[in-house]
């Protein structure tokens, strides 16, 4: 990876900032098409379609009574799931930009994350740590976890296809089976502090947690009681996460800065982009990777180049899976043996 500043990339390399009225709260990609869904805290939905040389509406909803927290494109990108602190679930189809499905009092509190298992399936998580998995074509929950004591904050789905990891405001990291109808696989110590984004790495071996204190907090696949590792690398909290490759992650801090981190070693290797000081809510990345889009409180969506990071001969050794490198790491690395 090139370890530099990406921001300074000339302008006409991404197109030009979104404007909203109001905090964007969540933002996704469209699975093929050059659209952005953005979610905003005044309840309103908008889907853009973008170009280097400009933005265009292209549709939008406002089905929400409340703060729309979380936003998903399905799998085959013709609908758009969101969920709200109005406790409500919408399906919106985006072809005839009208409402095709609601579940009105999905929680018991305010939605607070949403995932998409598959084009019948999705996952809600709340205010008051609970976590539902959807069947869609019943409309119906067929899975509800209680696990938790606080806000759902993230969730991720293993390549297995039924181990989910969950990460909460209560501090503590939750595994579950799906296949089992939701139940407890682990559940993590206490990390007194508040557990906001998840990534898994190196071929999954690897699970990285972003914390409300600044932490980067590694734990190893099946040994799940506590970190295995950590890197105090952020100043603010890490609110959100994507995986650029197996060794590398890019983080989005409260501190307004996207980061590009290197696991295993643990290293910062350069910024992204920033949203002044404004905190980071969201980030994510285009159907082809050239883009990287964020939101924040400073009401605009950013679009950020990083089709170098995605390239193929971005890595250092390109080995593809780090797992060398993550057994060095543990055995005698700068943090091994501090757990």
């Amino acid at each position: 990876l090139v370890s530099r500043n990406m921001a300074e990339s000339t302008l006409e390399e991404a197109p030009p900032h979104i404007p909203f009225d109001s905090h964007v709260m969540d933002l996704d990609f469209h699975c093929s098409e050059n659209v952005v869904a953005a979610a905003s805290v005044s309840g309103s939905v908008q889907m853009h379609r973008y170009t280097l040389q400009g933005n265009q509406l292209v549709a939008s909803h406002d089905h929400h009574k409340e703060s729309v927290r979380c936003l998903k494109f399905s799998l085959d990108g013709q609908v758009v799931f969101t969920g709200s602190s109005d406790k409500s679930v919408v399906c919106h189809n985006i072809a005839t930009n009208s409402m095709i499905g609601q579940m009105a009092n999905a929680h018991g509190s305010g939605v607070n994350c949403l995932k998409v298992i598959d084009q019948t399936t999705i996952m809600t998580g709340d205010d008051d740590g609970s976590i539902k998995v959807w069947d869609l074509r019943q409309r119906s929950c067929v899975i509800e976890i209680k696990e938790h004591e606080d806000y759902i904050s993230d969730m991720v789905l293993a390549e297995d296809d039924k181990t989910l990891i969950v990460a909460s405001g209560d501090g503590q990291l939750g595994v579950y089976n799906l296949r089992q109808q939701g139940k407890l696989v682990a559940m993590s110590d206490n990390q007194e502090d508040e557990l906001m984004s998840l990534a898994l790495v190196k071929g999954g071996r690897k699970l990285v947690c972003g914390t409300n204190g600044g932490i980067l907090g590694i734990w190893s696949w099946g040994d799940w009681g506590d970190l295995t590792d950590r890197f105090p690398g952020h100043p603010s909290s890490v609110d959100t996460m994507v995986k650029v490759d197996e060794d590398t992650v890019c983080t989005g801090s409260s501190d307004g800065i996207i980061r590009i981190v290197s696991i295993l070693p643990n290293k910062l290797l350069g910024v992204v982009g920033e949203h002044g000081d404004f905190p980071i809510e969201k980030i994510a990345v285009s159907h082809d990777q050239t883009y990287m889009a964020s939101c924040s409180h400073d009401q605009t969506v950013k679009f950020w180049n990083v089709a170098e990071l995605y390239s193929d001969d971005a890595g250092d050794d390109g080995d593809g899976d780090g797992m060398e490198e993550a057994d060095k790491e543990e055995e005698g690395g700068f943090y091994a043996g501090m757990m």
